[in-house]
């Protein structure tokens, strides 16, 4: 079995909380993870400070297990994102791309569409985090420079990553923003979603790990034909949605199904607990899926009707 701890949205300055950042950590060497996916948002403000904290916090958690990280909406300088997105050409427009990331690249990667592979899977990230740019326009002032994209030049990295992974190991794509539509916020984080579940569907992904929303959700989903699994992390910091508690989400692939495990946060207990559990059939196992309508807060999930892979 290879397990995955997997976390979102941290939002290091203001908003984060330092109890339940130790509590998490205290708990991975328990769980004894064969990696932490990180999914974007590590900062509030993208100030040199927070990253800092970030970094620090990721190394401790690389103590227990190692950790893949993409950026988020939060993570990305938005001078740098207006000026490389107008349009400006030459040196200049090279320059703001590079300031756009250059405090996330300093402090926590240097590599924006990072790939780990543990035994048993391969996990691609693949960054959306584009700020205001020609793939992420929309016509709500409030989402702009919020909502990310895919390109299609990363689908072909991880393309190529997934034609080199070993037989059986589960692929598994990292993004930030949520190709589902939230159920209390009724949005998509991507502006490309259909596209990108499908091409995705097609490289053989298995699941998909999200954040953005602030929004725990396990679900699959019915535009591709193999039966996409998706892992919406919740945030832990004090940005939680009414009604929803700090989560993270544990994931556990075996060699014929893949374990989902929501654990949120018990203000009487000062910890995470399991709250919410999903198992899937996994693809190559028993074929395709054929999913029906199901929603998209993960409650309506057990049922995974078969169909016949020479369909």
């Amino acid at each position: 079995m290879t397990r995955i701890v997997h976390i979102s949205d941290l939002h290091f300055g203001k908003p984060a909380v330092y109890e339940r950042l130790e509590a998490l950590r205290a708990l991975l060497s328990g769980m004894r993870p064969a990696a932490v996916a990180v999914s974007g948002d590590l900062t509030q403000r993208c100030a040199n400070r927070e990253f800092e904290q970030a970094s620090s916090y990721l190394r401790e958690l690389e103590r227990t297990a190692p950790c893949i990280v993409v950026p988020g909406n939060h993570d990305i300088r938005w001078l740098g994102a207006v000026a490389r997105n107008l349009g400006l050409a030459g040196l200049f427009r090279r320059k703001a791309h590079e300031f756009k990331y250059s405090r996330y690249r300093r402090h926590i990667c240097e590599e924006l569409n990072p790939f780990l592979e543990v035994p048993g899977a391969v996990i691609a990230g693949l960054n959306t985090a584009h700020g205001i740019s020609r793939g992420s326009l929309t016509r709500r002032l409030r989402d702009l420079g919020v909502i990310g994209h895919v390109r299609r030049q990363d689908v072909e990295r991880v393309r190529r990553r997934f034609e080199q992974a070993p037989p059986g190991a589960a692929r598994i794509v990292m993004i930030h923003h949520n190709p589902i539509k939230g159920q209390l916020s009724g949005r998509h984080g991507l502006s490309n979603t259909g596209w990108a579940l499908e091409t995705l569907a097609a490289l053989g992904t298995e699941l998909i790990l999200c954040g953005h929303d602030h929004q725990e959700a396990i679900l699959a989903t019915e535009r591709t034909s193999p039966g996409l699994v998706i892992s919406a992390a919740g945030t832990i910091s004090n940005r939680v949605r009414p009604g929803r508690s700090p989560s993270f989400n544990l994931v556990d692939i075996g060699e014929e199904s893949l374990r989902i495990v929501t654990y949120t946060w018990n203000n009487t207990a000062k910890d995470f607990l399991p709250s919410t559990e999903r198992l899937f059939p996994r693809p190559q196992r028993t074929g395709r899926y054929n999913l029906g309508s199901m929603q998209d807060d993960g409650r309506d999930l057990g049922h995974v009707e078969q169909t016949d892979p020479r369909r």
